[in-house]
């Protein structure tokens, strides 16, 4: 049986020691993503950087793209003299392409909604899928060796199982 454990570093170059030692203990990349607000400087990670758009960022990008994929219509109907029809399949496009990347981004971004202050922030989440056996050592060892990183358990919230 296999668990995600979740853990909150302050910096990416923690993140990128954090990650190093995960892939020492014998964890493959795939099994490990790194989660930021944005791109950070020089990231050469051997494993997965996941940036996160807001929802108000996914809403703002996909209303552009939507309004560019019906602007051809727009333009055609213009040309026939039918702007105002036009103009509301410019509006109506940016509103269904909005719609859609802000629904898609919160679906996608659900496993890990309870950090987005913490992304916002600047901090940056470290997401493994570990043998539910091994929790406990990794859990401890980088407890030990890393005071400052918030190891978050199972739970991207933090908060310990129920009993």
């Amino acid at each position: 049986m296999v668990n995600r454990i979740y853990l909150k570093a302050p910096e990416f170059v923690k993140v990128r020691q954090l990650i190093d030692e995960l892939l020492g203990e014998g964890l493959e990349p795939a099994s490990i993503s790194a989660h930021a607000a944005r791109k950070p400087r020089g990231d050469d990670l051997p494993v997965e950087l996941i940036v996160h758009r807001t929802w108000e960022r996914a809403l703002i990008d996909g209303g552009v793209l939507g309004a560019l994929f019906a602007s051809p219509i727009t333009a055609a109907l213009w040309l026939i003299g039918d702007g105002l029809l036009g103009v509301l399949v410019l509006v109506l496009g940016a509103g269904v392409g909005g719609a859609f990347a802000a629904l898609r981004a919160r679906i996608a971004n659900r496993d890990i909604a309870p950090q987005f202050a913490a992304l916002r922030r600047g901090e940056l989440l470290i997401v493994a899928t570990v043998d539910h056996a091994a929790i406990g050592g990794i859990e401890d060892r980088i407890k030990e060796r890393h005071p400052e990183v918030v190891v978050l358990g199972t739970d991207p919230a933090g908060t310990p199982p129920f009993p």
